[in-house]
């Protein structure tokens, strides 16, 4: 039986493939995943799990109870494409005009799915138990905190759990870890600057906000350059601007949105603060009023270092310790970040960067895709984490 786990998972590769494609070719978004978490149940039905569905709306968990008792495992897979329209023409193109599974969920669920073809295979060498989570809603929903709050991580208690997402930026083969801040708190804000409008040739009869809009621009983009620590990542990003109707009309309103990651809570409340403090500054100083709101999005992924070890030695005896990375954290949001705030895990990278393969776009991209090799890969990736954690010897 010697590397028969290994044969395994070569004789599922064209099934996987299958599988990702059917799902990449009907992409379905947030709390709209109802074709996607069908299938999902119904193959963890067909591979003997325990499978409760309608989690979180349309979240699906599966359990493999092993036959003694030991520790419990998690592993979790997002399900939600995004409302982008694909741009490549490949056999297995989105079908569904604006939505795209550009940030490779659809590999997540396959390779989850492999996960479970295998372990139903072996049943009986399982001591303990090992979760499987399929979540909605991870791009922007919240989906990961529902699964959480809707009680995913008990009933059995989960110990550890794990998630990989493929990566554009690192070359395939290789896996990327994290030691402890993953992905950054990803915020929002709106601003709306109040002025008084009127006809454009008169502005001396007005209170502009545009001109005020334009010097809170200036004045929100040099918070982090001179009131942040160069070592602890932050980013302010404005990315909407609102205002105005006409070329000689000065408006009543202009309205600012942005974005803002911070890596660590102490940061995180600086920014909130200073921004307030920059636009109450600004808006006065042209006699003006204004309105902040800020609204905390997912928290700051934090890894479990021990569990980030764990990532990287399980892995490393697979693919060899020169394949493994140890990365830089991410200013991208992560809901992942809620299950690691109430249990030790570990988020990690598969290299998906292939050239040769045209797998160079970065993630929401009308024209991303993955190298789909990456799919036996990261079955095998959580076969060995799974493996290590719960000391199962895949070659007896």
């Amino acid at each position: 039986m010697v590397d028969s786990y290994r044969k395994a998972i070569e004789e599922m590769k064209d099934w996987l493939i299958e599988l990702r494609r059917e799902i990449h070719m009907h992409p379905e978004i947030a709390f709209e995943e109802f074709r996607t978490a069908k299938l999902v149940a119904e193959w963890l039905e067909t591979f003997g799990l325990r499978v409760q569905t309608g989690v979180a709306r349309t979240g699906v968990v599966g359990l493999l109870e092993g036959k003694k008792p030991g520790k419990t495992i998690a592993i979790r897979a997002d399900m939600d494409a995004l409302s982008i329209t694909e741009a490549h023409s490949s056999p297995y193109a989105s079908r569904i005009q604006g939505k795209m599974h550009a940030c490779g969920h659809d590999a997540h669920v396959a390779i989850l799915l492999g996960v479970a073809r295998f372990f139903s295979s072996i049943p009986d060498r399982v001591n303990g138990n090992i979760k499987w989570i399929f979540q909605p809603a991870e791009e922007g929903g919240g989906g990961g905190k529902m699964m959480v709050e809707e009680g995913v991580l008990e009933n059995p208690k989960v110990d550890a759990i794990f998630a990989g997402h493929v990566f554009p930026m690192l070359p395939f083969g290789k896996v990327g870890v994290y030691e402890r801040e993953g992905n950054a708190a990803s915020d929002r804000f709106t601003i709306k600057i109040i002025g008084k409008g009127g006809h454009g040739a008169f502005p001396h009869l007005c209170k502009d906000p545009i001109v005020a809009a334009g010097h809170l621009i200036t004045q929100i983009h040099s918070i982090v350059s001179r009131n942040i620590d160069p070592q602890d990542g932050a980013v302010i990003t404005i990315g909407k601007i609102a205002g105005g109707t006409a070329f000689s009309i000065i408006p009543d309103e202009v309205e600012l949105v942005g974005t803002v990651r911070s890596l660590n809570p102490q940061v995180q409340e600086e920014l909130k603060n200073k921004i307030e403090q920059v636009t109450k500054g600004v808006t006065q100083s042209f006699g003006l009023d204004y309105r902040y709101d800020f609204k905390y999005g997912y928290p700051i992924l934090v890894n479990d270092p021990e569990m980030s070890k764990l990532v990287a030695r399980a892995c490393a005896k697979e693919i060899g310790a020169e394949q493994i990375e140890w990365l830089k954290p991410s200013m991208g949001g992560e809901d992942f970040s809620y299950y690691l705030q109430r249990v030790p895990g570990a988020f990690f990278r598969l290299g998906n960067r292939n050239e040769a393969k045209g797998t160079i776009h970065p993630y929401h991209s009308s024209l991303f895709d993955i190298d789909e090799d990456v799919l036996p890969l990261g079955v095998m990736m959580f076969l060995r984490i799974i493996a290590e954690y719960m000391e199962l010897d895949l070659t007896d």
